[in-house]
Parts: structure tokens; sequence; C-alpha cells
């Protein structure tokens, strides 16, 4: 038993190794997890004066907070060639969820280190109140604590600001590098593992400016690299009454796979921090140009008339993991799209098409009207020629279609379109609003299917 239990550990590790495709989830959690826990195993060793189970436990949180705070940096550089940062949409859950953590950790740090002395007395904690706000040595945590609170906040509430998103970004980014440059000064001002000298220190400071070196990359050196393989834009034309298509032609060196987006940018410089991620919908076949679909929802996707055709676009990409390769053994493929999350799915569908796929495939497409459905000839076309594909189109307001399902993609709907499929051997792909995935998503728990066959992309960051 043991023997097999090695060998399929062993032929696990190996596949992981071996893989042309992204990272599971599984595998990125425990690779974060390791990064941020192995430096407290390191640092555990160290021949410390024991000082108690309540000082023991506050400097393993501190120190995973720290470190937490250092990853927030390559978690949302998009290094596409850093396999455990190459998922930018699990990447930035990650970067939102721990930044929570983080802001409600650190608001309560000063207050988890003066408890002890709240309990004695409270004479002990307002003399101790008053020594750490005086206490120059302390200066540097006390208005980093300060800063980080603003930050935080503003996060949170970035939507309500009078302020636009690239500026934001860059006050977001800034405010960042300050707050995590002050509390490695804290820490090695007056943390716990300041007694071993400058080596520990220099460890910090190393990581601090590790962590801060992705971000240069990101905002110095990777614009002058899309600077130099700028697309060119072949196309815009106005497919729906709030949709457009957008088609680009590349350099020649850019490839992707069907599913993937990128991250677009219209302005005159590559330097220019309002890049938005957009799905590609086409396939490589189509190479050197690449399309994409587009809804107008905000004041960027508003503008995209007055782009004219010749003009510099700035590619970064391509992202994603909800690609074809994963499907091989998979008996059916079920294509889920919301709105115009039809823009990976109608890649994937047509990559399928070139393939000549023999497998069910069943394409769930859902919209408010049916006028606002995209591709339908194409649609049509697929149906006559492969050998199983059919759609169901589901509207969630009166058309004057005659085929469709009135509502949402909810269970009833599911149900209904998939009852001639193996859906517990089948590979689903789901595209929409985060709103629509994770209704969607809701609704696929009630079918035979793992977890591990559902692909999906949230239309949001």
């Amino acid at each position: 038993m043991a023997s097999l239990l090695e060998n399929r550990i062993l032929a696990s590790f190996s596949q992981f190794i071996k893989q042309k495709t992204y990272p599971t989830q599984g595998w990125l959690t425990i690779q974060l997890a390791l990064l941020v826990l192995l430096p407290y195993v390191f640092l555990a060793i160290l021949p410390m004066d024991n000082k108690g189970i309540y000082v023991e436990i506050l400097s393993f949180l501190n120190l995973v907070m720290m470190l937490s705070m250092m990853l927030q940096f390559p978690l949302a550089a998009r290094l596409k060639h850093a396999k455990l940062f190459s998922r930018i949409d699990w990447n930035m859950q990650q970067h939102k969820r721990m930044g929570k953590w983080i802001g409600v950790f650190f608001f309560l740090h000063p207050l988890l280190i003066l408890l002890p002395k709240w309990l004695l007395s409270s004479a002990d904690l307002r003399l101790s109140i008053i020594e750490s706000i005086t206490a120059p040595r302390l200066l540097t945590g006390i208005i980093a604590w300060v800063l980080l609170a603003v930050w935080v906040l503003s996060s949170i509430y970035k939507n309500k600001l009078p302020i636009a998103y690239d500026k934001w970004k860059l006050w977001h980014t800034a405010g960042f590098m300050v707050v995590l440059i002050l509390a490695t000064w804290h820490i090695t001002q007056v943390g716990s593992h300041g007694q071993f000298g400058q080596y520990i220190n220099l460890l910090w400071w190393s990581a601090c400016f590790l962590s801060l070196a992705f971000t240069v990359y990101g905002y110095a050196i990777k614009p002058k690299l899309l600077s130099q393989h700028a697309c060119t834009l072949v196309s815009r034309e106005k497919v729906s009454f709030n949709d457009w298509l957008i088609t680009l032609k590349t350099h020649s060196a850019f490839t992707f796979q069907p599913g993937q987006f990128v991250w677009l940018s219209t302005k005159t410089s590559a330097y220019e921090l309002d890049y938005h991620p957009f799905s590609i919908a086409s396939t490589p076949r189509s190479l050197p140009n690449l399309s994409f679909v587009i809804r107008e929802l905000g004041d960027y996707t508003r503008s995209l008339e007055q782009l004219k055709p010749g003009q510099a676009v700035f590619v970064d990409g391509p992202y994603g993991n909800m690609t074809l390769a994963a499907n091989d053994a998979s008996n059916a493929i079920i294509l889920i799209a919301s709105g115009v999350g039809i823009a990976p799915i109608i890649g994937l569908l047509r990559a399928l098409a070139e393939a000549n796929d023999p497998r069910p495939i069943r394409l769930i497409y859902g919209n408010r009207t049916y006028s606002q459905m995209l591709f339908t000839e194409e649609l049509a076309h697929f149906e006559n020629t492969l050998n199983n594909f059919k759609t169901r189109f589901v509207c969630y307001l009166p058309s004057t279609f005659a085929i469709y399902y009135q509502g949402f993609i909810d269970q009833t709907c599911l149900q209904s379109a998939l009852q001639d499929v193996p859906v517990d051997t089948s590979s689903v792909y789901l595209c929409g609003s985060d709103i629509a995935v994770k209704n969607i998503r809701k609704g696929l728990k009630q079918f035979p299917i793992p977890a591990r066959n559902i692909h999906f992309e949230q239309l949001s960051f």
C-alpha cells in the first residue's frame, strides 16, 4: 500500500513538473502557503528567549502577515512567465482576500501587543499607549499603521472616490510601497528577531526590495517591452447596440490558446496605466489578427468609438487558464456564456470546430434579449456542420425569437439543456459577470461534475 501511494505521489509530482498549462488552484495555494510559512520555520529554530505562548503566537501572525504584504506586489504584477504568479485571475482574488486580512490584522496589531498590559491594569495600558506614541523608534510603525488604514479604506471604497482608475492605481501602488518600506524599517528596529543582528535584518530588507522590484518591473520595464511589440488596430465594428468587435494585427511572436485574455491599452504611451482585460474571441488560426468582443459598460468602453484604424494598441498577455488543454479525457464539452462572456466561449467553440471535435458540445448562451445575442449566424452554421452541437439561447426579457428559454441560466435551465449529455464526464467552460458566474456555479453543484472539470473566468478584477 505504501509503495502504491508513493508511486502515485511521484507520478503526480512528475506530471506537475512537466505540465505546460497553468498550475491548478490547489498547487498555487500550497506554493503560496510555503512562501509564507517557510521563513517562520527558519526563524523559529533560532535560539530566542521563550516569552510565552501568547508572544509566540503573535510573533507567528506578525511574520505571516508581513510576508503576505510582500507577496501582494508580485500577485498584482501580471508576471506571465513566473508559474506561481501567472494565473492573474486567481492572483487578483488572493490579492483582494489577503489584503483584507492584512488590513484587519495590522489595524489590530498595536492593540494585540498592548493587550497583556490592559489585562494587568488600565493604568499600565494608559502608560504603555503614551510610551508607544512618544517613542521615536516606534514612529515608523505608527506612520505605517495610519497609512495602511487610509489606503485599505481607499481600496474598499475606490468606486466611490472622485478619481480616475489609472490615477487611483498609481496612488494605491505608491502608497503601499511606502507602507511596506516603513513596516520593514519598523520590524528591523523593534521586531523580536532584530536581536540576531544585521544578517536577519538584511534578509528582511532583501525580501522587501525583491517584492518592490516586481512593481518596478511592471511600471518601468514591461511598458518598454510592450512598446517594442505594439499591435495595430485593424477595425472596430458595432455588432449590437452596446457591443463592439475590435480586431488588431499582432506582432509575429504573439501566440495564445483559445479562451485566454489580454490587457489592452489604447493610450498614446505604454507607460500610462489605463490597461483593461478583454477575452480573445478569435483562434490562433486567425493570427496575426486578434479579435475581441467588448461591451460598453464604463467610461473606457464608451470611448471605443473614438478609436482609429492604424493606431497603436499595447497588448499585455496572454493570460488565463480557461483553455482546451485540460479536457482530453472528457466525453463532452459544455460551454456557458452570460452576456459578453461569449467572447472567450466563441473562441473555444471555433477551436473545437476547426478540430472537428466529435464529442457532444452544448452551448448555453444568456443575454437580456435575443437582439443582444452575437454570432447567431455562425452558431447556426456550427449546428449544421458539427457532429453533435446544440445551442440553448436564454433571454431574461421576452423576445420575438421563437426558440429560447426565458429566465436565467439556473438549475432548471441547465437540466433542460444538458439532459442528453454525459455531464459526469464533461468539461465545463463558463464566462460572464462575477454575479452570473457565481449563480451558475451554484447551479452546477447539483450535477455530478468534478470541480476540477469546471473552468471559469469572471469579467471583473
